[in-house]
């Protein structure tokens, strides 16, 4: 059964009043984005951390010593640390690559360095978060299913689940969001993220998708019932909305997540989960 887990982002850094108070109390597990976290946070609330770069990156090693995330995994009881898988370039400048994009092997060499790395700080589990796909070179093989299989797999990682990348990466592709996701080794995944992309009605005149961390909506929804009702899917995966803009709207759309997943879920046949 799915858990409903909460952002805490920066709308959390200020002064705790009864809504973020009544946010944070009820969500069974929480997924830490900015440093340092909120010091009014209870300390032994189960936590997972999710990181914004990628172990690819030059910066990667030196970022994590700067943020402090050595200290903060030592301080606190995380149990999943998650980055982005990818991107294919040492360096970038938004969706651009500064020099040449990285090919499978040179990934999956950096890849090892910056696990290595994390492994002096960090024995818990690990997972990457599959990538938007966008047409500029900077992505490579890192959103194609097969790939992101073989590599969670060599580095026995967890798949962080961003049904919105997967529809941005869907629509860029030609494909259906859903043909996307379920292609992907979901029997992998240690946590689901959603939100709303935009996403063009046309795709022949020549717009791009946008991961725009909007308030998931109908569509959103009905892809995580989908997504849950896979049979390859884990018990007890915690499901992140990840919405940025809005306290009121925040709260409005955790409301939404624990309501939709207070059932138990069911499996393809109709069968209830045990």
């Amino acid at each position: 059964m799915a858990e409903p887990g909460l952002v805490i982002s920066h709308l959390f850094h200020r002064r705790p009043g009864p809504r973020l108070r009544r946010l944070a109390a009820g969500a069974a597990i929480w997924s830490l984005r900015a440093q340092p976290e909120p010091d009014w946070l209870a300390p032994d609330h189960r936590r997972m951390l999710h990181w914004g770069l990628g172990p690819v990156l030059a910066d990667f090693q030196p970022a994590f010593r700067r943020e402090g995330l050595a200290r903060y995994l030592a301080d606190r009881p995380v149990e999943l640390l998650s980055f982005d898988l990818g991107p294919a370039a040492r360096r970038h400048q938004g969706l651009l690559p500064l020099g040449p994009p990285l090919g499978p092997t040179a990934i999956r060499r950096h890849t090892e360095s910056s696990i290595k790395f994390i492994r002096c700080f960090y024995q818990g589990p690990l997972a990457a978060e599959n990538y938007n796909f966008y047409p500029t070179g900077l992505y490579g093989h890192i959103t194609e299913p097969a790939f992101i299989r073989a590599y969670l797999e060599e580095f026995d990682l967890g798949l962080a689940l961003d049904l919105a990348h997967g529809a941005v990466t869907a629509y860029h592709l030609g494909v259906e969001p859903l043909d996307y996701l379920t292609a992907l080794p979901l029997e992998r995944v240690a946590e689901i993220h959603l939100s709303r992309p935009w996403l063009p009605g046309n795709r022949g005149r020549g717009l791009q998708a946008v991961d725009t961390h909007l308030a998931p909506g109908p569509r959103e929804w009905q892809w995580l019932e989908n997504i849950l009702k896979n049979s390859r899917l884990p018990e007890a995966v915690p499901v992140f909305v990840e919405y940025y803009r809005d306290l009121y709207k925040l709260e409005q759309a955790q409301t939404q997540l624990a309501a939709r997943l207070r059932p138990r879920d069911l499996n393809p046949t109709g069968e209830n989960r045990k």
